[in-house]
């Protein structure tokens, strides 16, 4: 269930990356440089999640409301399960949209010495 909130989340955040990129595809150096410089915004709010989600409770996580409580556990073993687990989650998110950065500024580089 955290894989499936927080990837949906980071599929909205691409989708409006996406939307700005196509809307700068003529000229492909701008595109390129703002795809990166947003997708390292995501990465910025995916650690801040990740570094914060710890001390919330976990009831008001999207998590506990897909689960539906339906799993029976004590609160002290459901906060540290979840928020543990959306931690590791933020965290794994984080590091792919570090990988589509490095990419998109890769991709800037070639345009800018083409250029």
């Amino acid at each position: 269930m955290a894989v499936h909130s927080v990837g949906r989340g980071c599929f909205f955040a691409a989708l409006a990356i996406w939307a700005v990129m196509v809307g700068l595809i003529y000229e492909p150096l701008l595109a390129a440089k703002s795809g990166a410089i947003l997708t390292l915004l995501v990465v910025c709010v995916l650690l801040l999640k990740a570094a914060r989600v710890t001390h919330a409770s976990y009831k008001k996580t999207e998590v506990w409301i897909l689960l539906g409580r339906r799993i029976e556990l004590s609160p002290e073993i459901a906060q540290k399960l979840i928020t543990v687990t959306l931690r590791e989650v933020y965290l794994r998110y984080a590091f792919y949209a570090t990988l589509v950065a490095l990419m998109f500024c890769g991709v800037a580089l070639v345009l800018w010495l083409r250029l």
